[in-house]
């Protein structure tokens, strides 16, 4: 009887394993050989899911974002304030620290790449909107006093901060632990 292969399964098993190797060492460090000796599989199996090392950047940068994503939906649909939904974004575990190195990794690929440069461009909108959407969502008192180009203007402001505070997060996580990570990301929302 031949083995039934969950093929999306075993993708996202060879994209998860990227993913730590390349939060562990970085992408110049990853290689195909490198995840096919971490899951167990020759280099043959990993190239069957992925046509090249871009190939699986590319689905592990959308990976961890979808999941970031979700990590914010899921904060709003549970009702919560504003702080707690964007805190969902800041690297204040280390899953969250592991999704910004990976971005940040991503990100380095862009200024070379047109096609990753307009992924990054387009997510970085998205979450422009998301923040957005929270904001309605968690000022409905208040929203009848913003305007619209109010509420993309502080949805603006507080991307960049998020971006900001998880820069300073990851790369200097001792003078920025995840406590002073929420306390500067409190006090830029209370300037809203």
């Amino acid at each position: 009887m031949p083995v039934i292969v969950d093929h999306a399964r075993r993708r996202l098993d060879v994209a998860e394993i990227a993913a730590r190797l390349i939060v562990e060492s970085g992408l110049d460090a990853v290689t195909f050989r490198d995840i096919a000796r971490e899951a167990g599989y020759s280099t043959s199996v990993v190239s069957h899911y992925f046509r090249n090392k871009r190939d699986l950047l590319l689905f592990v940068y959308r990976m961890v974002t979808e999941r970031a994503v979700e990590d914010v939906k899921a904060a709003l649909a549970s009702g919560a304030d504003l702080q707690t939904c964007l805190e969902a974004l800041l690297p204040v575990n280390e899953g969250r620290r592991a999704n910004w190195r990976i971005w940040f990794a991503f990100w380095s690929m862009t200024s070379t790449d047109e096609e990753l440069l307009a992924e990054q461009q387009r997510r970085g909108r998205e979450a422009r909107q998301l923040i957005e959407r929270v904001l309605r969502m968690t000022s409905a008192s208040r929203r009848k006093y913003l305007t619209d180009e109010d509420l993309e203007m502080q949805s603006r402001r507080l991307l960049a901060t998020v971006v900001g505070l998880a820069t300073q997060g990851v790369h200097d996580p001792e003078d920025w632990p995840a406590e002073r990570l929420r306390a500067v990301l409190l006090r830029e929302i209370a300037t809203l």
